[in-house]
This record gives C-alpha cells, structure tokens and sequence, in this order.
C-alpha cells in the first residue's frame, strides 16, 4: 500500500490523505496534471502530491473525539510549525495517548511492531505542540518542534527526492542534519 497525502505546497496546507494500491498510484499518477510536484519519502511508501490548486482540509484540534484505526493503526502526518510535512508515520490507541501525555512524537513501528518514540536512538525528538484531525477523524496531523533529523537518513524532512514522471529521482534542498 502507498500513501498518498495532497498538500497545495511544502511547506503548505493538507488537502487529504489517501491509501491505495500500488497499481492505482500509478494509474493516479499518469492523470495528475504536470504540474503537480511529486515528493516521495525514504522508504519510497508515501508519496506527497504538491500543487496550489488543491484545496485546504478544515482541520480542528483533537480533544478525544473518535478516530478510525484500521487494523489498530491511523495514519499520522508530522508537520514543522511552518508547516513542512516531515514525515508520515502510524499511531496506535496506545501511542497516541503516549503522545498526549507525553507532548512527545510516539508512533507504532509496523516493522518492529512497537510503540516507536521518535528519537529514542537518534537523538532527533519532535516535540508535539499540537494534534489535529479531519471532521471523519480519518487521519492525524502532528504539529511538532523537530529537533535534528525527522528522517532516519538525517534529512530534516523524509520527503527530501521529488520524482518526475519518467520515476527520476533528484534530491530536493532539504538540509542534511546527519544520522
């Protein structure tokens, strides 16, 4: 599965969020107009579609109010105060309430299949400031305070390549903060 997140520019607003099958990205991605900029993460799962004409996602403040984890799991994507999405990530009910408590980026590693407290090995911590959510509650939105690299490759945003259509990638001016 990829996931997919909309955004008007980076940094920039969120418009959606969206996972689908490899087959239908690339469907999606031969109808998305030229000028839409292409971004993928390190581990080249999620892809960040940018283009001013996408439209701005109401978010509001999370305060409790339902969520809808699949297999336990809801897609999380961190953003810096100036909104550059770093990185996208999966909570668990368990996570999240760490977060909460915590005011800290904890996530749940589907590889490690763990609860995951960003920098715990690194160094490079977010510190949460907010927690924002569409009115479906499909996804989260972390507003943080990234000390050091977001990526584990040690770029200060995961979304450090953009691809062109022929699937090059060329690196972006994304500071390299070091691992």
């Amino acid at each position: 599965m990829i996931t997919v997140i909309w955004a008007n520019a980076q940094p920039g607003k969120i418009s959606k969020l969206e996972k689908m099958t490899q087959s239908h990205w690339e469907q999606l991605r031969r109808e998305i107009p030229e000028t839409t900029g292409v971004q993928v993460d390190c581990d080249e799962d999620t892809v960040l579609l940018l283009d001013p004409s996408f439209s701005e996602l109401d978010l509001e403040d999370w305060k409790g109010q339902d969520l809808q984890f699949t297999n336990g799991l809801i897609p999380v994507i961190t953003q810096d105060p100036k909104g550059l999405i770093l990185m996208q990530a999966f909570s668990s009910p368990e996570s999240l309430e760490l977060s909460r408590n915590e005011s800290m980026g904890i996530y749940f590693s589907r590889s490690r299949n763990e609860i995951w407290r960003k920098g715990d090995t690194s160094g490079h911590i977010q510190k949460l400031k907010r927690i924002r959510t569409p009115k479906d509650g499909s996804f989260l939105v972390y507003e943080v305070d990234q000390e050091g690299a977001a990526c584990h490759e040690g770029y200060y945003s995961c979304f450090f390549r953009e691809k062109d259509k022929k699937g090059d990638l060329r690196l972006l001016n994304i500071p390299f903060l070091g691992k």
